[in-house]
């Protein structure tokens, strides 16, 4: 009768101490994944519309186009067609309010 006791003890404290055992912590939480950023893409180069030389420049005297050089500025510096703006292409999406709305825009690089 003791060992019933005695085992009966032993379960009830075994129990007990199950009770206060903690649970295993939680795995930890994936690391966020950075956000990439990326423009949708635009029309390719070949979509483009082209522009023969001579209509271009007849389009500029007419008031009806403007040439943008879209090198870097120290190409730019180096000689540029006359009267020509420099919006590199690296900053013509910032820039774009500086174009002119209403002329037609004709973009070289060389």
């Amino acid at each position: 009768m003791r060992r019933l006791a005695i085992l009966a003890s032993l379960m009830l404290v075994a129990s007990a101490g199950a009770q206060y055992k903690s649970s295993p912590p939680p795995p930890p939480a994936p690391a966020p994944q950075p956000v990439v950023m990326t423009q949708a893409p635009g029309p390719s180069l070949e979509s483009a519309k082209r522009i023969e030389r001579d209509a271009a420049i007849k389009m500029v005297d007419e008031k009806k186009a403007v040439f943008v050089d879209v090198r870097p500025k120290d190409a730019y510096d180096t000689g540029h067609i006359k009267g020509a703006m420099n919006v590199p292409l690296s900053d013509l999406l910032a820039r774009m309010k500086d174009l002119p709305t209403n002329k037609e825009i004709i973009t070289y690089c060389a």
